[in-house]
């Protein structure tokens, strides 16, 4: 019998690796968005590739969603930092309408973080300090930005090279290069039961401002 592609899948082993210490009976801290650094953070030290990378979900003017992965570069008591050209797909879609959802999965510790809230850009001096400490090949590929379709990849690597000699030294930060926050108006947790009874916290904010959280089914 031809082995399907669900068969494949159903045989993948699934939390089979999660090894954590139950802590589903602690008390849920007040404020929810400085548990999703340290849970950055505990996922860098399990050996998580990456966990600092958010999937982020826009709407454009005509309702229609856009998703993509990207590098959270700060989070403070309130808010959830990343920098994109604000005339990217990304930035014209805040322009039009500022709510985002935002998702973290970290397999290795079996954890999940859902976040839904509000986009604003950053002043201009924010925007390029934020430039400023990126590396150099990241603020070259910064000006690579353009609207419409790449020719072709050569084209690309061409760009990169001019730009490369432009700016030997310092690398100039684009004007529209833009240090975005989100914040949270809803933050849920999510952490992964071998026996599937999973874990989930949803934290909501009242009309006060104030974090309210619930238990919610697995």
């Amino acid at each position: 019998m031809t082995e399907t592609m669900r068969d494949r899948l159903r045989r993948i082993p699934v939390f089979a690796h999660v090894e954590r210490e139950d802590s589903k009976d602690s008390e849920p801290p007040e404020n929810p968005v400085p548990t999703v650094a340290e849970w950055i953070l505990a996922a860098h030290e399990a050996g998580q590739p990456e966990p600092h990378a958010m999937s982020l979900c826009t709407v454009n003017a005509e309702g229609i969603p856009s998703s993509r992965v990207l590098l959270v570069k700060d989070i403070d008591a309130d808010r959830l930092f990343f920098a994109t050209p604000s005339d990217s797909r990304k930035g014209i879609d805040i322009a039009s309408n500022p709510h985002v959802a935002a998702h973290f999965h970290w397999p290795v510790t079996g954890r999940q973080v859902r976040i839904v809230g509000v986009a604003s850009g950053q002043d201009r001096d924010a925007s390029e300090r934020d430039f400023a400490e990126r590396g150099r090949g990241s603020r070259l590929s910064a000006h690579l930005h353009r609207p419409g379709p790449l020719p072709d990849r050569r084209t690309a690597f061409d760009e990169f090279e001019r730009l490369d000699a432009r700016y030997p030294d310092q690398v100039p930060c684009p004007p529209s290069w833009t240090l975005y926050a989100i914040t949270p108006t809803e933050v849920e947790f999510w952490e992964a039961s071998v026996d599937r009874v999973h874990h989930r916290v949803r934290y909501r904010r009242d009309a006060g401002g104030a974090w309210r959280h619930e238990l919610l089914w697995p």
